[in-house]
């Protein structure tokens, strides 16, 4: 189960990636994806850290 929240958490975060790579997000919704960014990294580290 821990392997399948990694991956969901992984694509998450590629999305906001592109999303913010796009460059057509206005400052407030930048942070806040910046912001759940950070969260799926930590998330993505701690269930690597578990492996």
């Amino acid at each position: 189960m821990a392997k399948e929240r990694f991956e969901e958490a992984l694509k998450k975060l590629e999305e906001i990636l592109r999303k913010m790579e796009t460059g057509e997000m206005t400052l407030d919704e930048s942070l806040k994806a910046f912001e759940e960014g950070i969260r799926l990294a930590r998330l993505c580290s701690e269930r690597l850290d578990e492996a």
